[in-house]
This record gives structure tokens, sequence and C-alpha cells, in this order.
């Protein structure tokens, strides 16, 4: 079967060939399960979820659609030594592009050691967003448990653009660009920094947030915004932030737990100081999302896009342009409390990471999963140009340790003042 990309994956396809975004998804695992016991399962979860078993080909005036094959998902084995291991296979793994051209447009990575393990999923963009990576380790690890999957039909993961209620697909017909430039193999790898707050401070921060009238998202949002305008931002300058927010409930889709491409941007601007009140700075974040209209958004992105796509005559001047729409020195994808069970069969997941992006431009992605009790940090940046690999490896640990320790002070000193 074959269907044509919609507006929304056609420009995240195109964006990703100049400035590649693959994103990967990461859980930690206790229970033992062997590698031919995860082949079959990951063919398992290639019936349910269609996309997986697709590969990107332009018609003969240029046009993308999705083809489909029987090619299996790829599978690497690490032999895990320790705890942080799989930061460095990130890395690497991210560092190596997905060629769209080749199905399936993700692979996956095993670090396992007995018991302990580590599973990793690479997506390239135009398939999936960051919760659908989610479902997809959800499926995996149920899969691994016992669970059989039935086969769906491409129809069923549909775009965005056809997914939205009372709306008539675009239907494009004009001859589009056919030089698309060859994948890149390899890129500098991005720095990739984690953390797994513990239970306690995760309610704290939970608490706190709701006591400030605001959320864990601004709180997060104005820890890293204040890290940033301390270490390298001018107080002149404005600070954008932009915020992926998961759409699925604004659509109509057959499979809403599904792999897709279902998400909308957000931007949140900033004036700010390295003194500027940290509750302060994370009621605006929440105050500014709060006043976009999703639905509304939706129907004006998809009047915007749709025919921007049908007319694209250039491929690098729509790619120059994608970049420019949303400048911004940090991004905060927050996939919120993850409503799954983490015990499936004798296999437990332990943490999520959850979503760590490959940047192919100046800028740093936060990437949050709360799983259970627990949530999860993970940020990728890119490196520094003017600097050697290892100044800029220690620029991303200090990102996260500053951003951290404001978090910590702006939560615990007031639970420790209330004590005292």
């Amino acid at each position: 079967m074959e269907r044509y990309l919609g507006a929304f994956e056609h420009s995240f396809w195109l964006y990703n060939q100049f400035y590649p975004m693959d994103f990967a998804t990461l859980a930690k695992l206790q229970g033992q399960f062997s590698v031919d016991q995860l082949s079959t399962v990951l063919r398992q979860v290639q019936q349910r979820h269609p996309l997986l078993r697709v590969r990107i080909a332009p018609d003969a005036i240029g046009q993308p659609k999705f083809v489909e094959t029987d090619d299996k998902i790829p599978l690497r084995l690490v032999a895990r030594t320790d705890e942080r291991q799989w930061q460095a296979e990130l890395k690497v793994e991210l560092a190596r592009s997905l060629d769209w051209q080749v199905a399936p447009l993700l692979r996956v990575v095993l670090l396992q050691s007995g018991a302990e393990s580590e599973l990793m999923i690479i997506c390239h963009h135009a398939i999936a967003d960051g919760l659908s990576g989610v479902y997809l380790m959800r499926d995996i690890v149920q899969g691994l448990g016992g669970k059989i999957f039935e086969r769906s039909h491409l129809c069923a993961a549909l775009s965005l653009e056809s997914a939205l209620p009372g709306i008539e697909p675009w239907k494009e017909a004009t001859p589009k660009p056919t030089d698309y430039i060859p994948p890149l193999s390899r890129r500098p790898p991005p720095h990739i920094r984690a953390v797994v707050l513990s239970p306690e401070l995760t309610q704290q921060l939970i608490q706190r947030s709701r006591a400030e009238h605001t959320t864990v998202h601004g709180a997060i949002s104005a820890a890293f915004l204040l890290t940033l305008t301390q270490q390298d931002v001018k107080p002149s300058d404005v600070m954008r932030c932009l915020h992926p927010v998961n759409v699925r409930s604004h659509l109509s889709l057959p499979m809403p737990d599904g792999v897709g491409l279902y998400f909308c941007l957000c931007m949140t601007t900033h004036f700010l100081q390295a003194d500027s009140a940290f509750w302060d700075v994370a009621r605006s974040v929440k105050s500014q999302l709060s006043q976009i209209d999703i639905a509304q958004q939706l129907v004006e992105e998809r009047q915007l896009r749709q025919p921007a796509m049908a007319n694209l005559t250039d491929a690098t001047a729509f790619a120059e342009a994608a970049r420019s729409q949303y400048p911004c020195q940090l991004t905060v994808t927050n996939l919120g409390r993850i409503e799954m069970a983490q015990q499936y069969g004798n296999i437990r997941i332990e943490a999520l990471h959850a979503p760590a992006v490959m940047l192919s431009v100046v800028g740093r992605i936060v990437g949050v999963a709360t799983l259970g009790e627990r949530l999860a940090l993970t940020i990728s940046s890119t490196p520094l140009m003017d600097v050697d690999r290892a100044q800029s490896d220690r620029a991303a640990t200090a990102f996260l340790l500053a951003g951290m320790k404001r978090l910590e002070l702006a939560v615990v000193q007031e639970v420790a003042s209330k004590a005292a």
C-alpha cells in the first residue's frame, strides 16, 4: 500500500534533509529476555503500526509518499557495562542519520547484561513524534510480556491534516522539486545529559508548582531559561522557548495511541535577567501557553502549510524559511505523566528517557517524561562551534547541573522554610 505524506509530514521530511533531527526514546528495563524474543516482538509491533513498515519515495512529479515494505526493524545488540553507557551509545546513534529512502524509518539498539538492559528506539521525525516513541516502547514491552498485536493498514495512520474533523484533505498535483539532497550519513554527535528525579523531589515539584499557580512544565522551562540567561545570553536578548504540544485529543484518529506526527509548535517569549524571579517566569510560561487556542492554531496552520507544500518549488528555500520561523534558544518537550503500567510479565520499566533529539542547529532541547513516581529529564544540545569537544562537553554538563540547582532551590527551599 501507499499513501501521500500530509503537509506536516512533508515539511518535516524536507526539513530533516537539510537539518536532520532524528529522535530517540529509551527505557531502562529490569527482567530477562532474549534477542530472539525482542526480534519477534519487533515484527509483531510493525503489524500494529503501519508507519513502521514504510520508506519515503517521491512520485513522478516529486510528491513524496509512504511506500509499505516487508523489511525488518534493524536491531543492534551491545554488551552492557555500566549505568551510563547508554548515553555514549545514543550519541553515536543520533549522529548517524536514518535514510528516508530505506525502510523502515527507525532502528533499535539493546544494551543488555543479565536482567538489566536499556532499550533504545531511534525514529525519523517524518513518521513519529515524542509520544509515538513512548507508545511504541510500551507496545514492545507488552509484547515481551506476551501480548499479540493485530495488523493495521496504512489507511489507519492518518496524517494530521486528514485527521482534523470536518476538513477535506488538500489535493496536491503541482510538480515538486526532484533534486533532493542525499541523506547525511554522519554528523558531530550531540551532547546527551540525563537525570531522574527522586520520588520525593518529583512530588515536591508537583505540589509547589500547583501552589504557585503554574505547572511542572512552567517550572522546568523557567529553570533552564534562567540558566541560559546566566550562561550565554545577553541581558538585552529576547528569550524564546518552543513547546511542542500533543494535539491527539483534537483529531479524529482511529488509533489515538498510534505512531504518527500529531503535535503543534507553540512559542513563548521572555525578557529575562539572571535574577528574574523563578516563579514569575514559570507563571509566564503557563499564562502564554494557556492563551493559545490549539484547535484554531491547527486550522490556521493547515491553511498556511498545505498551500505552501502544494506550491513548493525550492526545497532549500523552504528549509531555510522553516528554520527561521521558530527561532528559539530552548525547546521543552514535556510528554507529561505517562499513563502506562511499569510491570509487564517479568519485565519492568524502571525509567523512561524521552525524547532525545539530534540537533543540527544551535540550541538545547529538554525532554521531560514522568513515569510512575519519578520525572526524568533528558537534555540534548549541539556541540559548541568554536571550542574543542571536551570544553563543549563540560558546558553541556554545567547546563544540566545549573538548571537542576535552580529547580531544586525553587522547590526545596520553600518546603524547608515551611517546615522550619
